[in-house]
């Protein structure tokens, strides 16, 4: 054999090993990837199931308050018209009162007047004073009646009073039921929970800015998809770099959608590679 041959057989020798050690290389990336989106799979599941837990808890919570406030308002109502009733009733006892008053006193003074006359006028005056009396015990009654009415209103006020509490406690409850759902980041209209629920469409993308933080790692991104692509707020992408132009492939992380326009969105850095940096360019993806 020339030496020729011989280098050849050396060179096609160092190429085997190396070309070995490459699809070793692929082997180990192929499965270090599956075992990741098993995992996370797992956690989408988990996460899904408790954001429709705390949906459906929600959902019971506002049905019971909402409830709630629709009942205090009907009594509201009913005993606002029982006051008013009550409050017509009062007037018009202190109408027949004034009245019961006024003619007590012109009783009153025709009495004081027969008293002066002759003993002709002493029977009637018997009589007026029986009269008078009869018109005190009237008054007296219609006072009594007065009084009872008075206190009625008063207990119907303050149960009313109660009634306005419990409405605005009511409010109050239904105001942090909806706060609580807004931090959980949760969506009021069932359809619209129930897709973002849903895994995301297989789609692919890139990444057209990168925006870092102060240790100079990447922390918001813009990608050249958007809701037109079928994508929502909240779903989680992965970024690999896929080798093109020269560079290595690689795995760089996922990354969640925080703001979302018809042809592009604002993705917020949820997991990094630990030898990896998102870039300009590199590539977006719902396959994993």
């Amino acid at each position: 054999m020339s030496f020729v041959g011989k280098i050849l057989v050396v060179v096609q020798l160092v190429l085997s090993v190396l070309f070995m050690a490459l699809a070793g290389a692929v082997f180990s990336v192929h499965k270090n990837w599956k075992e990741k989106y098993v995992a996370q799979e797992v956690i989408l599941k988990e996460a899904q199931k408790s954001a429709t837990d705390t949906l459906a808890a929600k959902d019971a919570a506002l049905a019971i308050s909402q409830k709630q406030v629709e009942e205090s308002k009907a009594l509201a109502g009913a005993l606002s018209a029982q006051v008013q009733n009550q409050t017509i009733e009062l007037d018009a006892l202190k109408k027949e009162n004034n009245e019961d008053q006024q003619e007590l006193q012109t009783q009153t003074a025709l009495a004081l007047t027969n008293s002066s006359e002759s003993a002709f006028r002493k029977t009637e005056s018997e009589a007026q004073r029986a009269s008078n009396r009869a018109l005190e015990a009237s008054l007296d009654k219609a006072a009594v009646s007065l009084r009872q009415v008075e206190d009625e209103k008063f207990g119907l006020q303050i149960e009313l009073e109660n009634l306005k509490d419990q409405y605005n406690a009511g409010l109050e409850q239904m105001a942090y039921y909806k706060k609580l759902v807004a931090e959980k980041g949760l969506e009021l209209d069932p359809r619209m929970a129930e897709r973002r629920a849903a895994p995301p469409p297989p789609v692919d993308g890139l990444v057209v800015v990168v925006n870092k933080d102060r240790t100079n790692r990447p922390k918001y991104l813009e990608i050249s998809i958007g809701s037109d692509d079928g994508l929502l707020t909240g779903h989680v992408m992965d970024v690999m770099r896929t080798g093109v132009g020269g560079k290595t492939p690689q795995y760089l992380g996922k990354v969640r959608i925080i703001s979302i326009e018809p042809d592009r969105a604002v993705c917020e850095v949820v997991e990094s590679a630990k030898n990896g940096i998102i870039e300009k360019g590199d590539n977006v993806t719902t396959k994993l």
